[in-house]
């Protein structure tokens, strides 16, 4: 019914504007020309909006993957900088692995990676020839992420 009804409406209102003089039709059909060319700007300039919207890239290009080998480098050259001189302290040793991952951190960082979060786990202990074992799990993609890692062992400190 409502179909019908709104058919009915539009052709009553087009046999309305029939019968208006020449000069009033011809104002409402500028109107109505007026009026599409206004519909047709303003979608293109919602189509143009909808291509100039930002594209979000998921992984990153070849050349921006992480680079283990250049990571484990940085690791390396920190590790031995902030503990080749020094002797295990258990009370200091705390300080030292905050310094030292925030150190890490931000030298991986100056390596621009793009599209990449940085976890820095550092660990130390004093060698008594007892072993220790490190679990840790993450979720990634195979294809963009990867780790790097390095130890550090003296006479010292383990």
């Amino acid at each position: 019914m409502e179909d019908v009804e709104s058919k009915a409406s539009v052709t009553s209102k087009e046999a309305a504007i029939e019968e208006v003089p020449e000069e009033i039709s011809k104002k409402v059909k500028d109107q109505k020309e007026e009026t599409s060319r206004v519909n047709v700007e303003v979608l293109d300039d919602e189509e143009t909006a909808r291509t100039e919207q930002p594209v979000y890239q998921i992984r990153p290009q070849l050349h921006e993957k992480f680079k283990p080998l250049s990571a484990k480098e940085v690791i390396h050259n920190v590790l031995f900088d902030q503990l080749s001189a020094k002797i295990y302290d258990a009370e200091e040793a705390v300080q030292w692995t905050k310094d030292i991952a925030d150190t890490i951190r931000e030298k991986i960082k100056d390596l621009k990676f793009k599209h990449y979060k940085y976890i820095v786990n550092v660990v130390l202990g004093e060698q008594h020839g007892a072993g220790v074992k490190i679990g840790t799990r993450c979720i990634w993609d195979a294809e963009a992420d990867a780790y790097a890692y390095d130890s550090f062992l003296n006479v010292r400190i383990a």
